[in-house]
């Protein structure tokens, strides 16, 4: 049996060719020519739908391009409507002779409209709410072992991430927010320096706020507002970058070019803000410290030197800063993993992106909280305080 379904004018060059041949177990559906019309496609798909309902089941149909064959995207979604005709009458499909191009990008939209079939599924039967905190667990588990999985590549030199991108999300998490940052870190040392000095003069030792605003800065108030800040204004911007591109199908995009998402465009976010932010939270110490001396000096009458020399006293050793620092790394992370993770699995409009980035801001100062009590447990249990 060979049949051919010619479109267009026969005289046209490259007119689009779709032949079918008969062969042991099934038919050869090879195509020809220039398939970059939708409308010929529609037509050679509504000639199509008499051959397929002649099928029977079991019948393996192979596809097959010519060797200067043309085609645009819409011929993805042709083949997917000669997949559905064929599969009605309970026949099977053969794309292993495809370029490897086509058969990827097949697959992948077959895998997401699996996706979405279950989520459809789900909806429309209910799921219980263990089904859905194991759902969002295991949705997290597989962002966090992707993003493992890349970080090893890029230490091996295998990774789309660009240097770029690090260099200008560094300055975004960096310098841009060294404003914010002086402003609350500032106004944070003046405040617990007016509240201490309260309570100390009633002891007579008004000396030791200087020791109260340079322990509490280093060691609590520093990384836990700096992380406050920076989930407030950077975790929410990838949330919102990330969001729109996806909203705009750029990650789609990215994915159809054979480039990861997580390893182009959530990479350089994280590492930058896990870099940014130790630094920034030095600076707020900095900061801070001078904002008890404002204080100290304008308001207690005590001089620079005599507040700095106290000041230094109390850190009795460098692990007063570590301590501050190692949570710093720790909330740098997870404000970036939230925010790329909310952006890249945000929905496909702008109230699901609205709700993803105030998502991402609530979730980043929970867990920001949550890890600060642990860090003091573990301090505390191996005796550093």
């Amino acid at each position: 049996m060979s049949t051919d379904y010619k479109t267009g004018k026969a005289n046209k060059p490259n007119c689009p060719l779709l032949k079918i041949e008969k062969e042991e177990g099934g038919f050869c559906l090879f195509f020809s020519g220039e398939w970059t019309n939708s409308h010929t496609k529609n037509e050679t798909l509504a000639e199509f739908d008499s051959f397929a309902s002649k099928l029977s089941e079991n019948t393996t149909c192979r596809f097959q391009l010519s060797d200067h064959f043309i085609w645009d995207s819409s011929f993805l979604l042709f083949l997917q409507h000669v997949e559905q005709r064929i599969s009605r009458h309970g026949s099977r499909v053969d794309f292993s002779y495809l370029p490897e191009g086509i058969a990827n990008l097949l697959a992948k939209n077959e895998t997401q409209s699996l996706e979405q079939g279950r989520a459809e599924a789900q909806l429309e039967t209910g799921v219980s709410f263990f089904d859905q905190i194991l759902s969002s667990f295991l949705r997290v588990a597989e962002f966090w072992g992707k993003w493992l999985m890349f970080l090893s590549g890029l230490i091996r030199g295998k990774s789309f991430a660009r240097g770029r991108d690090f260099l200008l999300a560094c300055r975004d998490c960096g310098a841009s927010a060294l404003p914010i940052v002086t402003l609350i870190s500032y106004l944070t040392g003046l405040t617990m320096a007016f509240v201490g000095s309260v309570q100390l003069e009633k002891f007579n030792a008004t000396i030791y706020t200087a020791d109260l605003v340079c322990l509490a800065m280093v060691r609590e108030m520093g990384p836990l507002m700096v992380a406050i800040v920076m989930a407030g204004r950077t975790g929410a911007s990838f949330a919102a970058e990330i969001g729109s591109m996806k909203i705009n199908e750029e990650v789609d995009s990215l994915r159809t070019l054979g480039i990861p998402a997580i390893d182009f465009l959530v990479l350089p976010r994280t590492l930058a803000l896990f870099l940014m932010t130790p630094l920034l939270t030095l600076y707020a110490d900095i900061v801070g410290i001078i904002g008890g001396l404002t204080v100290g000096t304008q308001v207690m009458g005590f001089s620079a030197l005599h507040y700095f020399e106290q000041t230094q006293s109390a850190l009795l050793s460098m692990w007063e800063i570590y301590s501050g620092l190692w949570k710093s790394l720790a909330f740098g992370l997870i404000v970036g993993l939230v925010g790329c993770y909310k952006g890249i699995n945000t929905g496909s409009n702008s109230s699901s992106l609205g709700k993803a980035v105030t998502s991402s801001v609530v979730i980043s100062i929970t867990l920001i909280v949550v890890a600060d009590a642990l860090f003091e447990l573990a301090y505390s249990y191996l005796g550093l305080r």
